[in-house]
């Protein structure tokens, strides 16, 4: 048995519809990350309290040794704790929707963490982050920020130009970690003994090498089953239509530059006025999730009203978000030095690309937080396209940090989903007009 120091951690979003399977990964693993206190934190108390009986009865069930609060102030989250696992939905699920369905009236992707959509959104969380950086380290600087908030692109350039001396906030994205145990179900590998060669930025990168612990490359033989097989995720079948395409469109993109492996997120860029035909402007991902995965969370949670025992209520995880979360957070506390895909600034990991980028590569987790590999340069096509990028993620901060509306039209009109002024300016107004709670441009 492992003899671990304890750790109190603040989930920051508790109302997240994902809180209560992340609570599952953490039982799960409380021999490798153990907990003293808990603190669920959320400004929407009734979205949380959907969710209260649920996480108070699992964890008096299977780790009744852990102090539980449940709180919406500020400073009681904030105040006394080592970790704390943010993912915030600045303006919920009304704000997200206009995300989506906003920019479909202009014949635009609708999709929350890229093209306006990913801007829109991306405008609000930086508010809402630099709010809770400066109210956390008004009591710690030690304190560690496990950020899950998206877009994470915009966020972690965002964060890192605010708290440039800040060496304790950690930016992380799911995606790869998902699709690497996608491969590894195709390749019928434990994902444990894939390490993956990597670049991009956060939703915008390529896999370039797939090695098991052993040193033998299985990318030539990944990438050739995907050419003539459809490639789905490795939980297909609890995945609803719209986002069995989004792997699907791998394969499109293997058609034409089958050098790297994208991430499917490049489907967007690549493939926009295909998505916006497929879409349904009244119905988008926001309406999907609410009648699905959210649905079943909130029924599952209410077994769990006015009881004492689990009988009868099924205990959820995650193999995904919250295995990440409690792994990331696992080895930043007993600096492990284990392998992920990590954000981190450039500074010459690829020598050819901007140094201040924060750049998406293979690298490590320690108690200094993350560490990318030297990755080399990347080739004109594929730097084109990340500069491109690069410049509207940084554009799209310094319109937030300045308020200023060229900057902001100027990110519109970069990004590959949008690339009409006319259409920027257009959604730009649209956008103003919505999330005037939020922020304002002049």
């Amino acid at each position: 048995m492992m003899n671990r120091k304890k750790h109190t951690i603040t989930i920051a979003g508790a109302g997240s519809a994902r809180v209560p399977a992340l609570v599952g990964n953490l039982i799960e693993m409380k021999e490798r990350f153990p907990l003293n206190k808990i603190i669920f934190y959320d400004i929407d108390n009734e979205r949380m309290g959907k969710m209260e009986a649920y996480d108070r009865l699992v964890l008096k069930t299977f780790w009744p040794e852990v102090e539980v609060i449940f709180t919406t102030d500020m400073d009681e989250a904030y105040s006394d704790t080592d970790f704390i696992f943010c993912q915030m939905r600045v303006g919920k699920g009304e704000m997200r929707s206009y995300d989506e369905k906003l920019p479909l009236k202009y014949g635009l992707v609708g999709q929350e963490t890229c093209g306006p959509g990913g801007f829109s959104y991306g405008m609000r969380s930086l508010g809402a982050m630099k709010e809770m950086v400066e109210k956390v380290r008004s009591y710690s600087k030690d304190t560690w920020i496990l950020n899950y908030t998206n877009p994470a692109a915009i966020v972690a350039y965002g964060l890192q130009r605010m708290f440039p001396d800040d060496k304790r906030i950690l930016n992380l994205c799911d995606q790869p970690f998902s699709l690497m145990k996608s491969f590894a179900k195709i390749l019928d590998i434990p994902q444990e003994k894939l390490r993956a060669r990597y670049f991009g930025l956060n939703h915008f990168g390529w896999f370039t090498d797939l090695f098991d612990t052993d040193g033998v490359n299985h990318f030539d033989q990944l990438r050739d089953y995907l050419k003539h097989h459809d490639f789905k995720p490795f939980n297909a079948e609890q995945r609803a239509k719209s986002w069995l395409d989004t792997y699907v469109r791998v394969n499109k993109y293997l058609q034409y530059f089958d050098e790297y492996i994208p991430t499917t997120y490049l489907q967007y860029y690549f493939f926009p006025d295909e998505i916006v035909a497929e879409s349904n402007p009244d119905y988008t991902r926001v309406d999907e999730a609410r009648d699905t995965r959210e649905k079943e969370v909130f029924e599952t949670c209410a077994l769990a009203e006015g009881k004492d025992t689990m009988d009868g209520i099924p205990m959820l995880t995650n193999q995904v978000f919250g295995k990440l979360m409690v792994e990331v957070a696992e080895s930043i506390a007993y600096d492990l030095h284990n392998e992920f895909i990590v954000l981190v600034q450039n500074n010459g990991l690829i020598p050819n690309f901007e140094p201040n980028a924060i750049v998406e590569v293979a690298g490590t987790i320690g108690k200094n937080g993350a560490q990318g590999y030297y990755f080399g340069e990347i080739g004109t096509f594929y730097k084109g396209l990340m500069e491109n990028q690069y410049s509207y993620e940084r554009l799209t901060v310094e319109s937030f940090m300045e308020k200023s509306y060229t900057k902001a039209l100027q990110a519109l009109t970069l990004n590959r989903t949008v690339i009409d002024p006319q259409k920027a300016k257009a959604i730009l107004d649209d956008f103003q007009a919505v999330s005037r709670k939020y922020w304002s441009l002049s």
